[in-house]
């Protein structure tokens, strides 16, 4: 695989439960420089959850989702990649104690780092209430306490990079009851406009949400991407961060329609996409 142009292993969706099958997994990806991805999730501790556990799931009468689900794995893949001497990157961060732990981990020079995906640092499960299933993801929507957690997270470079965690699903499946309605967003076309946001309220700075999105994850994949060095490979995209337009999943570029920003007015785009020196 590594041969064939891999640059990482992940278990993204079905999180590896068994500790001693992950560490090996760690070790072997070690011996080919490649860094484990890792979507964080005990299942005995989440269970059949569907929403954060805490007020709003016992209000709405929903199987809550305990934030300690996550952070057990987290701590999981700290202890392995300071046995190992080898880089986890934790997916999807949604939890304050999970910032916590990876900011605790980075401090001692373990190799971890963890990312955040747009919905997270923008809603809450109060939004939930709605009964909504657009707002049913993996991980769940958490409180504000915890979004309030990421923002620092990202202010501080606990959390390194920003993902969409796209996820289409077609109408039919989300259209149902909230307890059998998939988990997912698509998010692609959000993601810059949510984000630009966190600058807006000076969580960030513009060149450090843009590093986010493209350095960082370059430097975790080990790809040379994501600069404008002379020599690069051409792929830039060309935003205006003050364009406004309102968020309309009927004229999405995605065949889902599966968003929770419906309607929702933005304030930043990407205007153009240039892939390998040729617009896209």
């Amino acid at each position: 695989m590594k041969k064939a142009g891999v640059v990482a292993i992940t278990d993204d969706g079905h999180c590896v439960q068994n500790n001693e099958l992950m560490r090996r997994a760690v070790e072997y990806a070690k011996m080919f420089q490649l860094p484990v991805l890792d979507h964080c999730q005990d299942y005995n501790l989440v269970a059949d959850g569907v929403m954060n556990e805490g007020h709003w799931s016992a209000a709405l009468g929903l199987r809550g989702w305990p934030t300690i689900g996550e952070d057990v794995i987290v701590a999981r893949n700290i202890l392995i990649a300071e046995q190992v001497d080898w880089h986890i990157h934790c997916q999807h961060i949604s939890s304050a104690r999970s910032v916590e732990l990876i900011r605790e981990g980075k401090k001692r020079g373990i190799k971890i780092s963890g990312e955040v995906c747009p919905h997270h640092f923008t809603l809450t499960d109060e939004c939930v209430k709605t009964y909504d299933t657009n707002y049913k993801m993996n991980p769940p929507l958490r409180t504000e306490r915890d979004r309030d957690a990421l923002w620092a997270g990202l202010a501080d470079g606990t959390l390194e990079i920003i993902g969409s965690d796209h996820a289409p699903h077609c109408a039919h499946e989300k259209e149902v009851e909230f307890d059998f309605a998939p988990f997912g967003i698509i998010g692609l076309e959000t993601e810059l406009a949510l984000s630009l946001e966190l600058v807006r309220k000076k969580v960030l700075s513009l060149r450090s949400l843009i590093e986010k999105f493209t350095v960082n994850p370059a430097r975790l994949l080990r790809l040379d991407e994501g600069t404008l060095s002379i020599g690069a490979t051409a792929n830039i995209t060309i935003i205006d961060p003050e364009r406004e337009w309102i968020y309309d999943v009927a004229q999405s570029a995605s065949k889902s329609r599966n968003s929770p920003f419906h309607g929702w007015k933005f304030c930043g785009r990407a205007l153009v996409t240039i892939v390998k020196g040729k617009i896209a």
